[in-house]
């Protein structure tokens, strides 16, 4: 009887964990919600949502997409510096009274 009453709590509980998982998934599509679970059972295993690796791969590339995105605005302030200075010349061999004033570099 005890080993019954086991069996079904074990199955009850992987039910459960299967459907708290199915429904963090579906809310993370519907939503676009970064959503993480992690279950630890009584004897220690541990259950996660996603897995491991897709949490991984997430963080590495969130690091990439900020390398990316701050290099994008270096590159960008970099080419107003350029365009500024090519301005600044331009005006300066025109007439070399003409400069931009220091509050628009």
């Amino acid at each position: 009887m005890a080993s019954e009453n086991l069996r079904g709590t074990k199955i009850a509980t992987s039910r459960r964990r299967c459907s708290l998982f199915k429904k963090a998934a579906e809310l993370s599509t519907l939503c676009g919600a970064r959503v993480a679970i992690v279950v630890i059972s009584k004897k220690g295993k541990v259950s996660m949502f996603p897995d491991s690796d897709t949490v991984i791969h997430r963080y590495i590339n969130r690091k990439n997409n900020f390398k990316t995105s701050y290099s994008s605005k270096e590159e960008e302030s970099m080419n107003n510096e350029v365009a500024e200075e090519s301005v600044d010349q331009s005006l300066s061999d025109q007439n070399p009274s003409l400069t931009l004033p220091a509050n628009y570099r």
